[in-house]
């Protein structure tokens, strides 16, 4: 049995689309259920639950055809119904998921089944990026009908137990379509901070972890036994400011913060010289604006704070730590902070109590490793649980509209150097870095891949452990 360790929250749900979302909610996701198809680096697509995708010529008509021959975890078939029964739920505005954000352009009534292994999207307008928003990692399915504490996926895992905030425990499902798992079972045991799988992992409590202390790497790398693992430079680590709330509802406010930073010192003390610095806006290395390196200016800084009256200004940071770097990063800020006068008072709180009211905090860190296509949909939502930031700009909404109407690639591109100029000119989150993920792993286990984009241990298919 492969013990992996995830933060979680004690009020986590194993329901596939709940909206409290802790690591263990997503790893556990990927062990029971699956996409339509996984993304590549390349910018492709992994056919999964689906095995191609066409389209009409005005891109307003996408018909998706299913993989034959896959069975749920119970032993019935998938197919066409419970494709559309998933849309519905993710569509239906009473429930408030997550995932609508990303596929709201559809309209219920236009999904049809053609046949068990066809199901037909009739759009009411062009929608150019389709097969990109459908198959988001997050939009996955179970069987139509059955409750959600039953976990009636198709993945390569199939649910043994569940215990919130504890532990979760799969074993091997045997009529998986796809190459079938090496290892027989995978316990997913629960932590409240990255410093207690850091410990866990050195004490041998568990096998495998992708939340690590990376002040920790040093002592790690010299333990017998141990291996370290990096990802894809994918992590955002990032201080969210909500734009409709007093002091960061005026943009010199938030341009100032940004300037008191010290990126350098954030990537090399909080992230441990992993990855490289960052300016302030999201998606990866692609498609990047004509904008200078953001480099901390403190005089700017304060001037800025002085010409919108906010001069000594005091204000509380809320993290739940949930992330490898995260309170050093806040802490970084604050200390930078006090030589202009400015005191920010970092609070540390528990990821359960964090996350009850995610959307309404006002100065709070998060993290993200969604490409742009994905994550754009949430920055222009009137939903404050996606737009947690509160953040609107008409002239970044305008783009986004004519970013989802085109599937030209180039056009998308220039749209998004457009749109990240304006995240670095007036938008309302610091990013001082992006990172590897850096998962830490036994030496006795073999066959572990970072996942594409996030860079997390999810995919445990190929695991042997000696």
């Amino acid at each position: 049995m492969l013990r992996v360790g995830v933060v979680a929250s004690t009020i986590s749900t194993n329901d596939a689309y709940s909206n409290l979302r802790s690591q263990d909610f997503y790893v556990r996701n990927a062990t029971l259920y699956e996409p339509l198809a996984h993304r590549t680096k390349d910018g492709g697509f992994q056919w999964a639950l689906a095995t191609g995708i066409t389209h009409n010529k005005d891109n307003t008509e996408w018909t998706v055809k299913l993989r034959p021959n896959v069975k749920f975890h119970d032993g019935s078939t998938f197919g066409a119904d419970d494709v559309i029964a998933v849309f519905n739920r993710i569509l239906d505005k009473k429930n408030a998921l997550i995932e609508r954000n990303y596929v709201d352009f559809i309209d219920p009534k236009g999904i049809e089944k053609v046949d068990d292994l066809t199901v037909r999207f009739k759009l009411p307008k062009p929608f150019g990026p389709f097969e990109f928003a459908v198959s988001n990692s997050n939009i996955i399915f179970y069987k139509k009908g059955s409750k959600p504490a039953q976990a009636m996926g198709t993945g390569p895992f199939s649910l043994v137990s569940f215990t919130a905030g504890r532990e979760t425990v799969v074993k091997r499902f045997d009529n998986y379509w796809g190459p079938k798992p090496k290892v027989d079972r995978v316990k997913l045991i629960s932590f409240k901070t990255a410093e207690a799988s850091t410990n866990a992992l050195i004490g041998r409590q568990i096998d495998a972890s992708s939340n690590i202390l990376q002040t920790s790497l040093p002592t790690i790398e010299k333990t017998p036994g141990l291996k370290v693992m990096k990802s894809d430079v994918n992590l955002k680590v990032s201080i969210g400011m909500r734009a409709d709330t007093p002091p960061f509802n005026d943009v010199r406010v938030r341009q100032a913060m940004r300037l008191i930073i010290n990126r350098k010192l954030a990537l090399s003390n909080a992230f441990d010289g992993l990855g490289e610095v960052a300016n302030d806006h999201s998606g990866f290395d692609r498609c990047l604006p004509d904008v200078p390196p953001r480099d901390q200016d403190l005089p700017q800084a304060k001037k800025l704070l002085a010409d919108a009256g906010k001069s000594n200004l005091s204000i509380n940071l809320e993290t739940a730590a949930n992330k490898p770097g995260m309170l050093q990063l806040v802490q970084i800020l604050a200390e930078d902070a006090k030589k202009i006068g400015v005191t920010i008072k970092v609070q540390k709180m528990e990821l359960g109590a964090y996350l009850e009211k995610w959307g309404k905090r006002t100065f709070y860190t998060g993290y993200d490793t969604r490409p742009y296509l994905e994550g754009v949909p949430e920055m222009i939502s009137n939903d404050d649980t996606l737009n947690h930031t509160h953040w609107h700009d008409p002239e970044f909404e305008s783009l986004a509209k004519k970013l989802y109407a085109t599937s030209d690639a180039q056009q998308q591109c220039d749209i998004q150097k457009k749109m990240k100029k304006i995240e670095y000119e007036r938008g309302a989150s610091i990013l001082a870095a992006t990172n590897p993920t850096v998962s830490v792993y036994s030496s006795k286990v073999q066959g572990l891949i970072p996942e594409f984009p996030s860079g997390n241990l999810y995919d445990f298919t190929k695991v042997t452990i000696d």
